[in-house]
């Protein structure tokens, strides 16, 4: 058992600890407020619905770009998906990526968090089926901060000149279990060969599998992945997933503009509320 009721990491977790100078600030000014219903603990508790190395590595990489002052403490969990194992197009994707996120949140009802809490989301929660069908027996840590989810998906190439190909691409979503508020991104996608195309058409492969039948190696997915052998290692899987979760976590990183819902991770929740009254609302915080 750690600090403030977070239970130590399990052999099914994988933990991260990513350390900045101190206390996060909006814009260096805005701090935080001890008021809050859940006072932040330091490190800032982040779980990453998955615990493959190379989504809790992009999901600790953007954090600490994104924040470099904050304490950051990563721990990625098994959470299903809901859907495929190798998911198809961009809603069952996303859907994915929201599925694992909420069947972290509907596990935290003691740190007083249930799946209701996303009423509050700007986009629409999982039902309750789902939430009931998602539910984690290993539960959720208490005083988790903010959850990460990131899906990889195919679907049918939309490029001029690629038709009939496959595309690669995932969704990150990304909600503080407290208030609700939810984000999501998208990477950018790439089309796929037909030797991988082939496998997973004919043969019914996922990526990862039919990406270590045609390059000879094992659970490449968990190393550079397929963009990092297309590419020559010119972009990673880890890298390739950095970016979405950076573009996932704008709102996070600039409440005063997005809205207050997003505050409470930098604890700047009150800050927020003053800056929506100042006409420049970006420069309340420089």
């Amino acid at each position: 058992m750690l600090s403030d009721g977070i239970m130590a990491p399990s052999s099914r977790s994988l933990q991260v600890r990513a350390q900045g100078p101190g206390p996060g600030t909006l814009g260096g000014s805005a701090q935080r407020n001890p008021q809050l219903p859940h006072n932040h603990p330091t490190p800032r508790v982040v779980l990453v619905a998955s615990k493959n190395p190379v989504k809790v590595n992009a999901v600790q990489r953007a954090l600490q770009r994104c924040f470099p002052s904050l304490d950051l403490a990563i721990t990625g969990r098994e959470a299903p998906s809901g859907v495929p194992d190798q998911p198809y197009g961009d809603q069952e994707t996303l859907a994915g990526a929201r599925n694992r996120v909420a069947a972290l949140c509907c596990t935290a009802t003691a740190a007083g968090v249930s799946i209701a809490t996303a009423q509050n989301s700007r986009m629409p929660p999982p039902t309750e089926a789902i939430a009931s069908s998602l539910s984690d027996p290993e539960g959720l840590s208490p005083g988790a901060d903010l959850l990460v989810a990131i899906e990889g998906g195919v679907g049918n190439a939309k490029a001029p000149g690629q038709a009939g190909a496959l595309e690669c691409f995932a969704w990150v979503c990304v909600r503080d279990p407290y208030t609700g508020a939810e984000s999501t991104a998208r990477t950018a996608s790439f089309a796929l060969p037909s030797a991988l195309s082939d496998l997973m058409r004919d043969k019914g492969m996922e990526l990862g599998d039919a990406d270590d039948a045609v390059f000879r190696r094992v659970r490449g997915k968990q190393g550079s992945g397929t963009i990092g052998k297309l590419s020559n290692g010119v972009l990673d899987r880890t890298e390739y997933y950095v970016q979405a979760t950076v573009c996932a976590l704008l709102p996070y990183m600039q409440p005063q503009l997005y809205g207050t819902e997003y505050a409470r991770f930098l604890g700047v929740v009150e800050a927020c509320k003053e800056a929506s009254q100042i006409p420049d609302a970006n420069n309340a915080f420089l």
